[in-house]
């Protein structure tokens, strides 16, 4: 397990790719965002999806949300996107706002685009990553490299220490699959802000 430590001001290219390479052999990398930090590996590789559940004893039955770089990249995930998530994605994105939308498969799908330079820069050479709070499930999720379980952190193939998140609170998150839009976890966006955003749709 290899630990990087990259200024997200001064971010060196090299660095990155190291981070790319690990990922794309289908590594579990712990790398910070805008909110906490995050434990994550390619979207649909289920061999890795499947050691992030048994890392955190996480609920199966909880998926894992994506997080991306672009728009791009949301357009392959192949989700449907009411106007109203239009309109949230165009206020708060990239932010911390996690939108639960439904999928051409049927199966909701939260995703989200993170508002740090590192997590962006991995993200855009790696494509969608499958990505939760590096934390056990239940217990506090971490701020800096220092809050992350020991055990945690051995069993991740590669770190990035980019210091403290800057918000270092967990994202929103929005249920946008019915006709209700429901707040399914509080975060740094109130819910003021998101009526606000959404009135005129």
């Amino acid at each position: 397990m290899n630990i990087l430590k990259i200024d997200p001001a001064r971010i060196k290219q090299s660095l990155i790719a190291k981070a790319v390479q690990k990922v794309k052999e289908g590594g579990v990398v712990i790398f910070p965002t805008d909110t906490v930090y995050g434990i994550g590996c390619q979207a649909g590789n289920q061999k890795s999806i499947k050691r992030i559940y048994n890392i955190k004893n996480r609920d199966r039955h909880k998926p894992l949300p994506i997080l991306i770089a672009g728009l791009r990249q949301l357009s392959d995930l192949q989700v449907k996107i009411p106007r109203e998530a239009k309109q949230l994605i165009k206020k708060f994105w990239p932010g911390p706002l996690t939108l639960v939308l439904p999928s051409a498969a049927g199966d909701p799908v939260g995703v989200r685009m993170p508002h740090h330079p590192v997590a962006l820069a991995l993200l855009k050479k790696t494509g969608p990553m499958a990505v939760t709070s590096v934390n056990f499930s239940g217990e506090a999720s971490a701020r800096t490299i220092g809050e992350i379980s020991a055990g945690i952190i051995q069993s991740a193939d590669l770190v990035i220490d980019s210091g403290a998140c800057p918000l270092s609170i967990e994202s929103t998150i929005l249920d946008m699959t019915g006709r209700e839009i429901k707040i399914l976890r509080p975060g740094c966006i109130s819910q003021q802000e998101i009526m606000k955003a959404i009135k005129d749709v």
